[in-house]
């Protein structure tokens, strides 16, 4: 088995792409109104937009998408100037460093390193 993908849901798919362009660093590989992708060193992580199909989601807790960084500092600081809300700060936990923050449509991002031991 092996996992290369997820998508998160979003309301509004230029603002979510905004937002995710900026944290990335990169522009979005696919850009429709329905499914966004970004491809990130062989996995994809979508923006689905549930409207354009007519289906009903709770925005902002469904998943929350682990993205492992060099570096949880410079991760930090780029999050706190995009705007987003910080929901928990850098903690450690056993051998990594992480925090967690909303996204521009209200989900749940943690972001992690590795400590050395």
């Amino acid at each position: 088995m092996k996992i290369n993908s997820l998508y998160i849901s979003v309301e509004d798919m230029k603002r979510a792409v905004n937002f995710y362009e900026q944290y990335f660093g990169k522009k979005v590989d696919r850009f429709d109104n329905r499914y966004s992708i970004f491809e990130i060193n062989g996995f994809s992580f979508g923006l689905f937009n549930p409207k354009e199909d007519g289906e009903d989601v709770v925005f902002g807790n469904n998943i929350i998408p682990n993205i492992e960084v060099d570096n949880i500092d410079e991760e930090y600081k780029k999050i706190k100037d995009i705007g987003a809300k910080i929901i928990l700060d850098i903690d450690e936990i056993n051998n990594m460093k992480l925090f967690q923050f909303k996204d521009s449509e209200g989900n749940i991002i943690e972001v992690y390193s590795k400590i050395s031991v």
